[in-house]
């Protein structure tokens, strides 16, 4: 298993900034890693993970119409600064 690029320092009780969210967005759209996973290399619990990817969690459809659930970092950044 490599070793991801991704691990960045970030203060506990701090929010989450629109690049660390890109950074999700990669590893849950691209990657497909689970919460933990994403959690261990954000360097935050999982379940701040999940309530991020909750936020910003949309539904695209595909060409043959079938339905695939993304999640776009600027959404929940929207989210996050109402």
């Amino acid at each position: 298993m490599r070793q991801s690029n991704y691990i960045i320092e970030r203060e506990k009780g701090k929010h989450l900034k629109l690049g660390a969210r890109k950074i999700i967005a990669h590893l849950y759209n691209k990657q497909n890693k689970n919460y933990s996973e994403i959690a261990r290399e954000m360097n935050c619990h999982r379940t701040t993970i999940s309530r991020e990817i909750k936020k910003g969690l949309t539904t695209f459809k595909n060409a043959d119409w079938s339905d695939r659930e993304v999640y776009v970092p600027e959404i929940a950044q929207g989210v996050y600064d109402e």
